[in-house]
């Protein structure tokens, strides 16, 4: 059995149509022979009748001899015949499949021929709308998502190194300055100290935030949350820039409950509040609200900050985007805050969509599912 499964699909096809026709002609065959033996070998009873116009005398039965001769003829015939319809139906079989397997084969062909300097190469779909033809567009769908991910994965990857080099290179320019005068000042030391904590601390902030995007895979505590509690305390840690830059915060979030993760919700709301504060205006406004639907938590959060232009509000959760990255390296901000964002709120079975007017405000909506919904709460 596993050598005839390492045969080709078009020869095993046309092994088991040769079978069938084989068991379908034996059968037939025998029913055939059976059924003249019964017919030749009838008793006829003998007698005589007068010839007249109505009744034509009975014809006798044939000798013993010639019915034997008639059943091997027949049966030769039979024989002949099946072997026939056997040969012909297996070579028709075989040049039929091979026809029918032919987009088949071209498309093995084109895979084949896909490699590591066209991998991202689209194969040709075939007009006919068959199993072939959804196999090619399921084939090219997963290139493309495939692309897509190897692109994200080298903008990942040299945006990362970007963002590692920059406070090394700071570090190093500083350093090789200092060395350069042969009598240093203590100011001049502890102005380069003081740039040299700053890019390390720049330096481990965007570790952890990396350490942070690919941990926690799976949420494996789910707990009821007050809203109103856990933005509380999120805004009394964001006090200092809060009060600093004259921010009017609301918190409408009474009497909703969230499900889920308390640590990783705090630090998913947690990093979208500080960017509302972060990038708001100065005297500006945030504006913290939730209700329940039937079958969700909506928290929305909206500020009167520089806002998203629409272009690019798709691309904010990836890692490392910045829309304004001259801003945003002047503000402290690596790009991570809203990629841990995502990652945590898909990983609790939300959504998070964004709603923003360039230079007027954001509006950021997340769905949670409702604690009665989630068996583990």
């Amino acid at each position: 059995m596993n050598r005839f499964n390492h045969l080709p699909l078009r020869l095993r096809l046309t092994l088991l149509m040769a079978l069938i026709l084989t068991i379908a002609s034996i059968v037939l065959m025998m029913t055939s022979i059976y059924a003249a033996r019964q017919i030749y070998n009838q008793d006829f009873p003998e007698f005589k009748v007068e010839a007249s116009d109505n009744i034509p005398p009975l014809v006798p039965r044939p000798p013993r001899a010639i019915v034997i001769e008639r059943n091997n003829d027949f049966t030769a015939f039979g024989i002949i015949s099946a072997v026939m319809v056997i040969v012909i139906g297996t070579g028709l079989t075989y040049l039929i499949t091979g026809r029918a397997l032919k987009p088949v084969t071209d498309l093995s062909k084109e895979i084949k021929e896909i490699g590591e300097n066209n991998l991202f190469r689209q194969v040709s779909v075939p007009p006919s709308n068959d199993e072939v033809s959804k196999l090619s567009r399921s084939f090219n769908r997963m290139i493309h998502k495939l692309e897509k991910a190897f692109v994200a994965h080298k903008n990942f990857s040299a945006n990362a190194a970007h963002e590692l080099k920059t406070p090394l290179t700071a570090m190093i320019a500083h350093i090789e300055v200092l060395q350069l005068d042969n009598h240093p000042t203590l100011d001049q030391y502890k102005e380069t100290l003081e740039d040299t904590l700053h890019n390390a601390q720049r330096l481990s902030d965007l570790v952890n935030d990396l350490l942070k995007l690919n941990a926690e895979q799976n949420v494996v505590v789910c707990e009821t949350i007050e809203a109103k509690i856990l933005f509380d305390n999120i805004i009394d840690e964001l006090l200092e820039p809060i009060q600093s830059r004259n921010i009017h915060i609301e918190n409408r979030t009474d009497n909703v409950l969230l499900c889920g993760d308390k640590r990783l919700l705090h630090r998913a709301f947690s990093n979208i509040i500080h960017n509302a504060v972060k990038y708001n205006k100065p005297s500006g406004v945030i504006i913290i609200a939730a209700a329940e639907t039937a079958d969700n938590t909506c928290v929305t959060i909206f500020d009167t900050g520089t806002g998203i232009p629409e272009d690019q509000i798709e691309k904010i959760f990836d890692p490392f985007y910045c829309v304004d990255k001259s801003r945003s390296r002047e503000l402290g901000g690596s790009g991570l805050g809203l990629a841990i964002v995502k990652m945590v709120i898909e990983k609790h079975g939300g959504e998070i969509k964004v709603q923003s007017v360039a230079d007027i405000s954001t509006t950021i909506v997340i769905r949670l599912p409702k604690p009665e919904n989630k068996e583990a709460c």
